[in-house]
């Protein structure tokens, strides 16, 4: 079997499924990333983008806590 995905093979295969139930898909700015639901908000996991400039932005950095999400 072959799979062509940019997800991370901990998305598709989970070992741990306790851990990935804090684990949610968000767009923030428009760019797909995993985020991890912390107490005052979300702390970003991975950035799914196929966009190499969303990797250089600073605000998108894995370990950024985005405090206010949503509308």
């Amino acid at each position: 079997m072959i799979l062509y995905t940019m997800m991370p093979q901990e998305l598709i295969f989970p070992e741990d499924a306790n851990a990935w139930n804090k684990i949610e898909m968000l767009n923030v700015e428009g760019v797909p990333v995993l985020a991890e639901q912390l107490d005052e908000g979300y702390r970003i996991t991975r950035i799914l983008s196929s966009n190499p400039f969303d990797y250089l932005n600073p605000e998108l950095a894995p370990g950024n806590v985005i405090r206010h999400f949503g509308p």
